[in-house]
């Protein structure tokens, strides 16, 4: 049986973030009106906190009051940056099941999402807790995405056979 949720317009879901992370947000996102922004805006902060909670395989669920970010401004028309492909492979990479990207699991998709990414900024938040002398994160984030690049060059060439992905269809 389907319900007026499963029919719910695409565009009009919500992307949640814990509004906890508010202060993060603002200094780290243009939008927010930060003085040297690393992030054009809220939506691209939100899409690399996802891919570093997915890099560290940490999901966290969202508790307290949330702030949402609609699901087409993930998607823009025209579609210049196409940041909800970034959903919809999060979601993939974890279910390993090509039904989490059926319309009637997009909340599934998204709820996914949402725990990557509020798991990547309160690691983002540590990252910067732990240099307080870098005021506006550039240098850390730098400074771990460097670290990311050389620890997956490194697992890549000691990889001895090319494991392929398994995805249901």
């Amino acid at each position: 049986m389907s319900t007026n949720k499963d029919k719910m317009d695409w565009r009009k879901r919500g992307v949640k973030r814990e509004r906890n992370h508010e202060p993060l947000v603002t200094k780290l996102s243009s939008s927010r009106g930060a003085e040297n922004p690393i992030f054009s805006f809220n939506k691209d902060l939100m899409v690399f906190a996802g891919m570093v909670g997915h890099s560290l395989g940490k999901r966290r669920s969202l508790t307290g009051d949330t702030i949402s970010i609609l699901l087409e401004q993930y998607a823009p028309s025209p579609p210049a940056a196409q940041l909800d492909a970034y959903i919809y492979l999060i979601a993939l990479m974890e279910d390993k099941n090509a039904t989490v990207l059926k319309d009637e699991n997009l909340a599934d998709a998204i709820k996914i999402f949402e725990e990557y990414c509020n798991a990547g900024l309160y690691e983002i938040k540590l990252w910067l807790d732990e240099n307080p002398g870098d005021h506006e994160g550039i240098d850390m984030l730098y400074k771990k995405i460097f670290e990311k690049i050389v620890q997956n060059e490194k697992d890549f060439s000691n990889q001895q056979s090319n494991e392929a992905i398994n995805v249901e269809f």
